[in-house]
């Protein structure tokens, strides 16, 4: 197998090759062989592919610049059928730019401006996994939500069970007949029942954006100086944030959360060290994307086996 990846390696095979050039005897230089090891790690399909037959590095950069000449038009003015069409085409330029330097992502966005819209960033998820992620994501949330609800609805001794409590008081609130206020508690509730401390991952502000130090977070604009249950039912605005900067807005909780899993997705970022078990259940739960290699925490196996 070892001569079978050497011999991938020299004929371009991008997701082989990445992983060339490591400490041996022929290459005493080298890093060690454990070392950075660039791999699928999330149920990706398409993690390094290799350029489209008739490309080079040249000519997609040439479409990259078209892109962004495009993206500098306004809404109405700019060619979607082209933008798309080029998006498709550098897919493997963008994901070895993406995974093999781990750009900042003000770099990114200067670079792939397609990549914080909403109908781009899901044909991205797509390119990657090969799932509709919003219609998989809901498909799934509005199945489990009325088990998590009951689920959450029994923790009712300690800290946990004391949030949960003003969780669902908060929930009783709200119209029934609204679907994204059950979607809203089922996920936010979620965090709370794994025991894991989102508090720098869900944030909500007051009037204006308050900028935080955070690697990724999601900042709810809301009315109210305090939320109830610290869940933001009916915000102004979701900021998207990474990096300390707000790279996309949604008027929805869930949706600007979809659009977060996705970015993490497309820009090759890790989940957030406090918040893991959340996006795992996310990643292999409710889309199924599932690493056979990784084991689950068991609170989160426990709930897996709960549920299905």
């Amino acid at each position: 197998m070892g001569n079978q990846r050497k011999k991938l390696a020299k004929a371009g095979i991008m997701d082989v090759a990445v992983n060339a050039g490591k400490h041996s005897r022929t290459n005493p230089d080298g890093a060690s062989p454990r070392a950075n090891i660039k791999r699928p790690r999330r149920g990706e399909v398409n993690f390094l592919p290799s350029y489209p037959s008739g490309e080079t590095r040249e000519s997609l950069e040439t479409r990259r610049l078209e892109m962004v000449e495009e993206f500098k038009k306004t809404s109405a003015e700019r060619d979607i059928p082209l933008i798309h069409q080029h998006m498709m085409c550098t897919f493997a330029l963008r994901r070895e730019e993406i995974v093999t330097t781990s750009p900042p992502v003000s770099e990114l966005k200067d670079r792939w401006p397609a990549l914080f819209h909403e109908t781009q960033l899901y044909f991205e998820f797509h390119r990657i996994t090969n799932q509709n992620l919003p219609h998989v994501f809901y498909a799934a949330l509005d199945d489990y939500a009325p088990q998590l609800i009951g689920l959450y609805k029994k923790r009712k001794t300690g800290r946990v069970g004391e949030r949960m409590e003003q969780l669902l008081l908060a929930y009783g609130k709200q119209d029934k007949s609204d679907i994204y206020a059950t979607r809203t508690a089922a996920l936010a509730g979620l965090p709370m029942y794994l025991k894991e401390d989102s508090s720098e991952i869900f944030k909500t502000c007051k009037d204006e954006i308050e900028f935080y130090e955070a690697t990724i977070a999601l900042v709810a604009d809301v009315d109210e100086e305090e939320v109830p249950g610290g869940v933001p039912f009916s915000p102004r605005q979701v900021f998207i944030v990474l990096e300390d900067q707000v790279v996309m807005t949604h008027h929805s909780w869930t949706d600007a959360l979809v659009c977060l899993f996705g970015l993490i997705y497309a820009l090759h970022l890790s989940y957030p060290e406090k918040c893991t078990g959340f996006f795992e259940f996310i990643q292999v739960v409710l889309l199924k994307l599932d690493d056979e290699r990784k084991q689950l925490k068991p609170k989160l196996q426990t709930l897996k086996n709960e549920l299905v």
